[in-house]
């Protein structure tokens, strides 16, 4: 079981990705986990998108989630 500060992250740089494609991993990974808040949260900043979640199996779960799209 891993400590409440365990956190492990997960960083999707700009890349100019089109608009669509943001929106589409962005409602992936709510839809599984939710809104920010409880299981993860969401930072951005000017050359990545950070999300940082709070279990290891939810890091991994969004990992494959969205291996196709990164």
């Amino acid at each position: 079981m891993e400590t409440v500060n365990s956190v492990y992250e997960i960083r999707i740089d700009w890349n100019n990705q089109r608009n669509s494609w943001w929106n589409e991993v962005c409602a992936d990974i709510m839809e599984v986990f939710g809104l920010p808040g409880l299981r993860y949260t969401s930072h951005p900043y000017e050359t990545c998108m950070l999300f940082r979640f709070k279990s290891k199996k939810d890091y991994h779960l969004c990992k494959i989630l969205i291996s196709d799209k990164v």
